[in-house]
């Protein structure tokens, strides 16, 4: 920070430090990182102009009456803090020496900011830099040798390099004395000055205050004195190297120049140790087959420790990216050609990717289709996040829509495999929870973060929630139409009451925090849910009348095309009344109003529109399919490792200042999407993975909850994590329907091995029963099948989950 940075934008308003996101102090932040002290400003003008920069952020229209070379001080009551500039452009003055030499009888200084060389330069002549070198050495001697914390000069010395002037526009006195061969060998030598120091010395050089005016055309009216657009960027960069280790180290960490991350955490301390040193030595002893018995009992089998072994290297990665300096953060700056150069990029990635089959057709909302439908939504959503394009109205309105798209999924895919297949079981609900909500449970620990702030895996998993319910109470009944809809409707009450009415919320939450120490924002949650309150219902009414067409088989009748017909054209219309209804609003705070209200409308549309006709149907992009597949990991995912400081900034692999900006920066981008890519591929064969393991022996369970036989042996459930993916349809041969964001390579359980045992197949009791019979003794189970078995029950899973939870929660 303190070195190199750039400007983000033309209008000179976004300072990017080198490698690190900083922080825009206000008055109050100011005062309570000084300690309401004082901070002390001593040199010449161009010193003095940053006092008044200071001031003025303190306080605007700040002004002073005080003559050009003397003395001014402010003190501002209510932040019980002052600000004080001492004239000394030769730091020789008596009381300087005396604060430098830890003899003054003033108050210490908070901050103490020096400057000279200037006047040095113009009125010494020959014996400038043997005079300004004894006056900036007394600074360096008074910083290296006072380090003792009470005789320390200040909290914190930053001292000004030579200012860097505006040649060209200097009067023709001060061009003719200010020379930048004079500026660089003073900056060089405060340069070898500063390398001698420790680095825990409280000392810093802001060489970067003299990158802050290049290229800017209207910075100065006389070359030497700088606009407040570069003086208050300046201090700010001060405020940054006194004050950003101070503020507070929770969660969101956005603010990484001459910040320290803080010292993990016990619990996360326990991921480190369960994914480094646990889990290998678990593969170690399985792969040698050292203590056989013991490995059981301790450890899962060997494909269960390789999948987490993989969770944990992925998440580690995560760590490290968004907790530490292993990385540079930069900040998000919105720019046009970019966003709309990486649209293209994608989109050319869509096409050429391109893939069509004959045989046959594929069928409405198709496996293939669907993953590319999460796929392209997914890419949208990625360089809307990563461009920061949600400051554009127009953007954001239509990322809306996506979001509300993967909803409609969820709603569409989960009524979809209820209605089908009747399977209200504990198993599909654990498998759709746990595969939805592994990754982010992790991380809000170990990142330290809310489990709330990954908002899609959370709303998708109430909304997931409500279609069970819905669907569940007095299930034998939901063939009569009425009823059904009836039990929608009443659904759609009682979840907009939850919404809207004030209280419940924030008192669901309290017994939250009373029970298991959990501290979720009411407002923001209430905020989420009712920007897509409908759009799920929407799903599974569209569902409900997909089934009945295929039931009544409308689609051979003889209206069959010109009702397809007619919803084309409609939705060709509906398409464009959309996108000119969302660009026509002042604000995105006008439009979200309106958005639980319309966004079905670019959602059916697309719907029809896609499935318009075979040719449509059956051609899909198998880059938006691969990323469709992947797209909870990659949601989650982006917001360490592709993203950083919590999504409010930018990862950068590459963190050298050169590697940053210019093609650098899209070399970086290009790292850094690769490895993104890579690690949410193999996070989802990992979660795929440890969810069966998880919900495995589930099926005994299942059947307390009233899950017919027949539904638990031939329901197959897809768990990925985002919303809901249809698959199957008329045609294709498929009555399954997928649910999106959970990987088609994802089912319930292989229920062959786990279902109860048949009349026609011998119990255990009836082959030992056998055995007797036949002399042979009967097999006891051992110690370790016994603890086996006991942990391998579901329930014991659900309850001791629970109460691990809520006695984590309380030792946070």
């Amino acid at each position: 920070m303190l070195n190199d940075g750039w400007w983000l934008d033309d209008a000179y308003k976004v300072w990017q430090p080198s490698g690190c996101m900083m922080h825009n102090f206000q008055t109050s932040e100011i005062s309570s990182c000084l300690g309401h002290s004082k901070l002390l400003y001593i040199g010449d003008s161009v010193v003095r102009q940053q006092f008044y920069a200071t001031a003025t952020l303190i306080r605007e229209n700040t002004t002073s009456i005080a003559p050009g070379h003397t003395d001014v001080r402010f003190d501002f009551t209510p932040e019980n803090l002052s600000v004080e500039f001492w004239w000394d452009p030769y730091l020789n003055s008596t009381r300087t020496v005396e604060l430098l030499e830890s003899r003054s009888t003033a108050s210490r200084p908070s901050l103490l900011v020096v400057g000279t060389g200037l006047w040095h330069m113009r009125h010494l002549e020959d014996d400038y830099y043997v005079e300004w070198r004894n006056s900036v050495n007394r600074v360096f001697d008074a910083v290296q040798g006072n380090k003792n914390k009470n005789n320390k000069i200040a909290d914190a010395v930053v001292m000004a390099p030579v200012e860097l002037p505006f040649f060209d526009q200097l009067s023709k006195d001060r061009h003719d004395t200010i020379t930048l061969p004079k500026v660089e060998v003073m900056n060089g030598y405060l340069k070898d000055r500063q390398s001698e120091l420790e680095l825990t010395t409280s000392f810093a050089i802001p060489f970067a205050w003299n990158k802050i005016s290049v290229g800017m055309n209207n910075a100065t009216k006389d070359g030497l004195h700088f606009y407040p657009s570069v003086t208050q960027a300046q201090i700010q960069l001060g405020l940054n190297y006194r004050c950003n280790d101070q503020l507070p180290k929770t969660f969101p960490m956005s603010n990484t120049c001459c910040f320290r991350y803080p010292t993990p955490r016990w619990y996360q301390t326990i991921f480190f140790f369960l994914f480094l040193v646990w889990i290998p030595f678990g593969m170690y002893l399985a792969g040698s087959g050292y203590m056989k018995s013991v490995t059981q009992c301790l450890f899962p089998s060997e494909s269960v420790l390789k999948a987490l072994f993989l969770f944990g290297l992925c998440v580690i990665y995560m760590f490290f990216g968004d907790r530490t300096h292993l990385f540079g953060k930069i900040h998000k700056h919105f720019d046009p050609a970019m966003f709309g150069g990486l649209l293209v990029a994608v989109l050319v990635g869509g096409l050429v990717s391109l893939k069509s089959t004959n045989e046959g057709d594929l069928g409405f909302l198709n496996r293939d289709q669907t993953d590319e439908w999460k796929g392209w939504m997914q890419v949208i959503i990625l360089v809307y996040h990563f461009t920061g394009a949600s400051s554009v109205s127009g953007i954001y309105n239509a990322v809306r829509v996506l979001v509300a798209g993967y909803l409609f999924q969820t709603g569409y895919g989960h009524f979809f495999f209820f209605y089908k297949k009747g399977d209200y079981g504990l198993g599909r609900i654990l498998n759709v929870v746990v595969r939805l909500n592994m990754l982010t449970f992790v991380l809000q620990y170990l990142m330290d973060t809310d489990y709330l702030s990954y908002y899609f895996t959370p709303l998708v998993s109430f909304w997931f929630f409500v279609i069970w319910i819905t669907m569940y109470i007095h299930n034998k009944a939901n063939r009569i139409v009425w009823f059904l809809l009836l039990k929608i409707v009443i659904a759609s009450m009682v979840t907009t009451t939850l919404i809207h009415y004030p209280g419940i919320l924030e008192t669901i939450f309290e017994w939250l925090k009373l029970g298991f120490n959990i501290d979720w924002d009411a407002v923001e949650w209430r905020f989420r849910l009712r920007l897509d309150a409908w759009i799920v219902y929407v799903g599974m009414l569209s569902a409900f009348a997909y089934i009945k067409c295929m039931e009544y088989k409308l689609h051979e009748s003889g209206v069959w095309p010109m009702v397809k017909k007619t919803c084309i054209g409609l939705s060709c219309v509906g398409m464009t009344w959309y996108f000119w209804f969302e660009l026509s609003q002042d604000t995105k705070v006008v439009y979200n109003n309106s958005h639980p209200y319309i966004s079905w409308v670019p959602i059916l549309a697309f719907v029809v529109l896609r499935n318009a006709t075979a040719k449509l149907r059956n051609t899909s992009s198998r880059f938006y399919c691969f990323i469709g597949k992947i797209s909870l990991e990659t949601f989650i995912g982006q917001f360490h490792m592709w993203l950083a400081g919590d999504t409010r900034g930018l990862l950068v692999v590459l963190a050298r200042p050169e590697w940053a900006r210019g093609l650098g920066w899209w070399l970086n981008l290009g790292i850094s999407t690769i490895l993104f890519l890579s690690v949410s591929y193999y996070l989802g064969q990992a979660t795929t993975e440890l969810t069966k393991w998880i919900c495995s022996g589930v099926n005994k369970a299942s059947q307390s909850v009233g899950a017919p036989r027949y539904y638990e042996t031939n329901a197959t459930s897809a768990t990925s994590a985002a919303a809901a993916a249809i698959g199957g349809g008329n045609g294709g041969g498929n009555e399954y329907q997928s649910i999106p964001l959970l990987p088609a390579t994802t089912q319930t359980l292989d229920t062959s091995v786990h279902t109860e045992t048949s009349a026609e197949s011998p119990s255990v009791s009836a082959r030992g029963s056998i055995d007797e019979e036949l002399g042979s003794p009967v097999k006891r189970p051992s110690w370790t099948e016994r603890i086996g078995w006991f942990w391998g029950d579901v329930r014991v899973k659900c309850v001791a989950f629970l109460l691990c939870l809520g006695i984590v929660n309380r030792l946070c």
